[in-house]
């Protein structure tokens, strides 16, 4: 029996057949997400418990910077939508703090769009991602010239079948500079 994904699912019976490595899955071989946000609860948590413990162990905030870099923050977007997702407000909080914290700090502010659609869509689609975030931060105070907006587009790292996937891909990513 094969498993593609490698998550303990045989492809016969799994819904979603290209699940995170290591995220706990129903017996359907979906990713367990209990507050419906679109992101594993086990993704959360780990983001959650990593940020704090490395914003208690490293006040210069270089292992907070590596994670956002690393995209372990970002801000998720519904389909075809610019308006952040409800869940997704706490990271852009973090961000914020982050930059209040850091006054010297400047930030690339990437958006995604998944691939549905045509790809001059998603290209616009991108950058009002990136331009509503980017409006965010300077309404709560952060100076536009720290703010950078890169619209990248269509990112098709995912499966383009899988809601679930595209869900993933449908966001706003930070690189701190």
């Amino acid at each position: 029996m094969n498993d593609t994904d490698k998550d303990g699912v045989p492809d016969y019976l799994d819904v979603e057949n290209n699940s995170i490595a290591g995220v706990a899955v129903d017996t359907k071989g979906r990713m367990v997400d209990l507050n419906k946000n679109g992101i594993a609860d086990e993704l959360e948590r780990y983001v959650n418990t990593t940020v704090s413990t490395a914003a208690e162990k490293n006040n210069s905030g270089e292992v907070v910077k590596r994670l956002i870099n690393e995209g372990y923050v970002s801000v998720f977007f519904d389909f075809n939508s610019s308006k952040p997702t409800p869940a997704s407000t706490q990271n852009l909080s973090f961000i914020l703090t982050y930059l209040k914290q850091n006054p010297d700090a400047s930030v690339d502010i990437t958006g995604y769009a998944d691939e549905i659609g045509p790809s001059d869509v998603n290209q616009a689609l991108s950058e009002k991602r990136a331009n509503t975030v980017r409006n965010t931060l300077i309404n709560a105070g952060i100076n536009a010239s720290r703010l950078n907006i890169i619209p990248a587009g269509e990112d098709a790292s995912v499966d383009k079948d899988s809601d679930a996937a595209r869900r993933l891909v449908r966001r706003v990513m930070f690189k701190m500079k």
